[in-house]
């Protein structure tokens, strides 16, 4: 399946952020067989620089599993937000799409046209336009849902205790054992991981252009441009939450950068 990358993406992106991108990192989980050296070629970047991002003294020493931070990524000011790579884009291509100049983005982005797209990657650009607010009278006023138990693994992420998310990004959160493993609803291509503040490491899977957000985990299996298929293990949560308590998984899903219930988006 070719990942998908339209601005609906960048949308997505901004709505778990609450339109904070200025926190972002290109997060890289070593795989069984990479070194520091290949993961410098795949991302275009020096080796010293990757060593010095993460404080790596030893590069022979590292485990499968480790999350490397990738330098030289540029960080974004207000006005601007990011784009993903596709295949088939162009420099060209993108900065049509944003109203900006090749220069522009070129600068924006502080590289070189010399230096190869690739597939996945984000690029800073022009902020893409805002959603559409309901007008004032659309508006519904709803009540705070009970938690329902959820068994069904991979039909959720996590077994636990489902409920509404509260505040901007709309979707579910399901309190669930310390420790548990986070897994794909349905297949599709990872198109984005990073951590952030307030939601742990996310991971955005497109799937047939719906877009399902993991959020909530301590820990992260997958890499961007890798596939998952239903039931796949993608992450794991934390030890515990605040005073021991269960840690919250963070479940939503989106279809051309409009939130879908997640009770009744694709699976498998």
């Amino acid at each position: 399946m070719a990942i998908r990358s339209r601005p609906i993406l960048t949308t997505v992106v901004l709505i778990v952020l609450g339109m904070s991108v200025l926190e972002a990192q290109t997060v890289h989980v070593l795989a069984r067989g990479e070194t520091l050296y290949s993961l410098s070629r795949r991302y275009d970047v020096e080796l010293d620089d990757l060593l010095a991002r993460n404080g790596i003294e030893d590069p022979s020493d590292l485990a499968v599993g480790t999350r490397l931070y990738i330098p030289g990524e540029a960080a974004p000011v207000s006005g601007q937000s990011f784009h993903t790579v596709a295949a088939g884009e162009t420099y060209y291509s993108i900065a049509r799409a944003y109203g900006m100049s090749v220069d522009e983005l070129l600068q924006m982005n502080g590289r070189a046209a010399s230096r190869i797209l690739r597939v996945g990657e984000s690029l800073i650009v022009a902020e893409a336009p805002e959603a559409t607010a309901l007008p004032p009278g659309d508006a519904v006023e709803t009540r705070p849902a009970a938690a329902e138990r959820v068994d069904a693994v991979p039909w959720w992420p996590v077994a636990g205790r489902k409920r509404p998310l509260d505040g901007k990004l709309v979707g579910v959160a399901i309190s669930a054992e310390p420790m548990s493993y986070v897994h794909a609803v349905a297949s599709g291509d990872v198109v984005w991981t990073g951590p952030y503040r307030g939601f742990g490491h996310v991971v955005l899977v497109d799937s047939g252009g719906y877009i399902y957000l993991y959020g909530g985990n301590e820990d992260l299996f997958v890499n961007v441009g890798q596939s998952v298929s239903a039931g796949n293990r993608i992450g794991r949560l934390g030890p515990s939450g605040p005073a021991g308590n269960d840690q919250d998984m963070i479940f939503s899903v989106f279809r051309d950068g409009v939130p879908v219930s997640p009770d009744s988006a694709p699976r498998g």
